[in-house]
């Protein structure tokens, strides 16, 4: 039979052991929330390299519903367009479908045409691309009107991708 003595130092290493435990678990969990799939983490680092402050990128992926797909959008129109950081941040942070904006934009700027003009101080690319993005964010279903767009332009001869653009707007109104 095992003394009594015996019995209570068992015990008390069942006991030492179980508080270590307890204490050691927590800290394994706060280790994996500092790794770099932690989501804000992701958001904000691709934020930065779109030229958006470290600041604006914590307080917009903080605000997101889901962060990385917040920076996921600004990442798909940054790669694209001369569109800048943090007027791509802002319109993909008033959507629903972060992810939609961007694929949107995309699969539209990638027939516009390039029209810069020789004498002209404003670059038209750049107003195209916000008016793309403009028009993108407004839309309901961005990839139907990416569709959208995309056939006018294809199909209609001699119209401009504004005037498309703007004809695909008005149509989700009526439907």
């Amino acid at each position: 039979m095992i003394s009594l003595k015996h019995r209570f130092n068992l015990l008390k290493a069942c006991i030492g052991s179980l508080v270590i435990n307890l204490y050691i678990a927590p800290l394994s969990v706060y280790g994996n929330v500092q790794s770099s799939s932690n989501q804000y983490s992701v958001c904000i680092n691709q934020l930065k390299k779109f030229s958006i402050s470290g600041e604006d990128a914590a307080t917009a992926c903080s605000d997101a519903l889901i962060p990385k797909e917040l920076s996921q959008c600004v990442s798909i129109i940054g790669n694209i367009s001369q569109i800048d950081g943090s007027d791509s941040l802002r319109a993909c942070f008033q959507v629903r479908r972060p992810i939609d904006l961007g694929n949107c934009v995309v699969s539209i700027h990638r027939i516009l045409p390039n029209q810069t003009d020789i004498n002209s101080n404003v670059d038209k690319n750049l107003i195209n691309s916000l008016t793309l993005l403009d028009s993108c964010r407004s839309s309901l279903n961005p990839g139907l009107y990416a569709e959208c767009v995309i056939a006018t332009v294809k199909e209609v001869k001699d119209i401009t991708h504004i005037k498309a653009m703007s004809i695909c707007l008005t149509t989700e109104s009526i439907f």
